[in-house]
């Protein structure tokens, strides 16, 4: 279940005034251990995440040499920028796991099954219209507007940050990587986002002992891919047609040992 409740105006002064959005998000693990967090976002702080997001995608759009690079100096700048401003949530899931006495590994499916469970929303660059114009007509973006289904469009580099997620939970496989990126970083969990140009997709890498599936071995350490766009795909685990570990390459990467 995901709540999000009408936005509460806060004055700050007499001139000032900003809006509090609460959410209240019920899930379940793997193995049907139940979880809610309750948090808030404030409007301000979205909009200047915003305004940086779109200078930053800017410059690093013209300077940068090739696809994976602008992904790793975008992804780190996104992160870095809303790393204070997701300090609530995280400790949060920190309270969660010392309260249910959590490993590692169980901490990794908690946050795995949170963002999971937070409804699919496209996020692309362009407006629909323009997408609609330049993607071929069989392509997945096509299909999905043909089908009517939510979008966010005119997002620069077609992905959110963490916080700007967290606010409007409006997201699809790079801006859920991200954010799981992020909160394993404040974890001080292993992790890394993998990119692949011939699925056109993001997933997020855990860099701990899964035991089986699908993973990329990064400075030593086996990180095992997870799939966050859709319910039920456990660490290890993407898509069967996606499992070619060649097409994926690693955008970015922390590893904590």
């Amino acid at each position: 279940m995901v709540k999000i409740f009408e936005p509460r105006i806060i004055k700050l002064d007499a001139e000032k005034t900003d809006y509090l959005v609460e959410k209240d998000i019920q899930w379940f693990d793997f193995f049907a251990n139940f979880y809610e967090i309750k948090y808030h976002t404030r409007y301000l702080s979205f909009i200047e995440t915003k305004q940086n997001h779109k200078i930053i995608e800017y410059n690093f759009r013209y300077n940068t040499k090739n696809p994976i690079e602008f992904y790793n100096k975008l992804y780190q700048n996104l992160i870095e920028f809303d790393k204070q401003k997701i300090d609530s949530i995280t400790s949060l899931f920190v309270k969660e796991s010392r309260d249910k006495k959590l490993n590692q590994l169980q901490i990794a499916e908690m946050v795995t099954t949170f963002i999971q469970e937070i409804p699919y929303v496209l996020v692309h660059q362009n407006t629909c219209k323009q997408l609609m114009e330049l993607e071929p007509s069989d392509s997945y973006l096509v299909k999905y507007h043909l089908e009517k289904k939510p979008c966010l469009p005119n997002i620069p580099g077609g992905v959110q940050s963490p916080y700007e997620f967290l606010h409007n939970l409006k997201g699809d496989c790079d801006t859920r990587s991200l954010l799981g990126y992020a909160i394993f970083k404040k974890l001080n969990i292993s992790s890394s986002i993998w990119v692949s140009e011939v699925y056109g997709h993001c997933v997020l890498g855990i860099g701990l002992p899964v035991g089986n599936g699908v993973y990329k071995s990064i400075d030593g350490l086996k990180h095992y891919a997870v799939e966050l766009t859709n319910k039920g795909f456990r660490l290890g685990m993407i898509s069967p047609e996606q499992r070619d570990i060649s097409n994926w390459d690693i955008a970015l990467y922390l590893n904590t040992f």
